[in-house]
């Protein structure tokens, strides 16, 4: 994909339990008529669909473009999809950016916002970058409630792998691990690699605690979201 045009608005999904991370791939099946003509827009053009997270109390207004979402979203590009029948549709969306709403236009069936891109923070020096690599991985390897899942080899792979930013490893690897959507709204949310590192490192120590004691419960509470990272 080329460069995101940020002066033309962009698709809004926003859905109640779903938030996407830079490099993440999101499975999504469209079948709401306002979102097949979504998918009919999209899919011949940019194809980009930006992921929102509702907020709490959305539910009367779900099927309006006034239902409240978190401003901040992330940009995705739909790298695979597969036209079904009604003009439902299978898509496979990748992200790409975290951004913020400006504002939104209402002339579709579908909401659409002009967006802000939010660029990452990173004063991270090499050597310590290394060091934050290796700490990750090596949490992963020994955390006992994560060593036995499917994904353990692989996301101790993204964690020391130089093939990605370390910006993308961390989303990467908290897209897999955080235990909610509100927790993962938390982490979408800030832009500062080295803050996103140290949450996921502690994270990872959390882990290390006896069963009982784990952190892993999911919550509609932002700020017990946020003590994930803190306590």
């Amino acid at each position: 994909m080329g460069a995101i045009n940020f002066d033309a608005p962009i698709p809004i999904f926003p859905l109640p339990n779903t938030v996407l991370l830079p490099r993440a791939v999101l499975p999504l099946h469209l079948f709401e008529p306002r979102y097949r003509d979504m998918a009919d827009d999209v899919l011949p053009g940019a194809r980009l669909v930006a992921m929102a997270l509702l907020e709490p109390g959305y539910e009367e207004h779900y099927y309006t473009h006034i239902a409240a979402v978190h401003p901040v979203l992330c940009v995705g590009y739909v790298v695979r999809y597969e036209r079904l029948p009604d003009r439902r549709c299978n898509l496979l969306l990748q992200g790409v950016t975290r951004a913020a709403i400006v504002r939104e236009d209402q002339e579709r069936s579908y909401r659409r916002g002009w967006l802000k891109p939010i660029p990452v923070t990173n004063n991270i020096c090499p050597d310590t970058e290394r060091q934050i690599r290796c700490k990750l991985a090596r949490l992963l390897d020994a955390a006992p409630a994560f060593e036995e899942t499917p994904s353990c080899a692989l996301l101790q792979q993204v964690a020391g792998t130089c093939d990605l930013s370390l910006s993308d490893a961390l989303d990467l690897l908290a897209f897999n691990l955080l235990p909610s959507p509100e927790a993962r709204q938390v982490f979408l949310e800030q832009p500062d690699v080295l803050t996103r590192a140290e949450w996921l490192a502690h994270l990872l120590m959390k882990l290390h605690k006896p069963a009982g004691a784990s952190p892993c419960v999911a919550t509609a509470n932002r700020r017990a979201a946020r003590a994930i990272f803190e306590n």
